[in-house]
């Protein structure tokens, strides 16, 4: 099991590496997708922004639900 993960995560990492190199070597040659390219890395950053922020909302709602049922079931018992 251990050794199919660092497989895996080897494998994302060599990945990574590949795709980092090769955009940033057409981003230095300034080829005709130059621009599109740019455009395709803001939105991968923006995606990635919103997907922090999201997971931040619903933390603190599943914390707001958690407390709320707690608050429901002390309650129940003190009734």
């Amino acid at each position: 099991m251990i050794n199919t993960l660092h497989k895996l995560f080897k494998l994302a990492l060599i990945f990574s590496i590949v795709i980092t190199g090769w955009t940033s070597i057409v981003l230095v040659s300034n080829t005709k997708f130059n621009l599109e390219i740019k455009e395709l890395i803001s939105k991968m950053y923006f995606n990635q922004k919103n997907f922090i922020f999201n997971v931040k909302e619903l933390s603190i709602l599943l914390l707001k639900d958690a407390n709320y049922r707690f608050s429901e079931n002390n309650n129940d018992i003190i009734e």
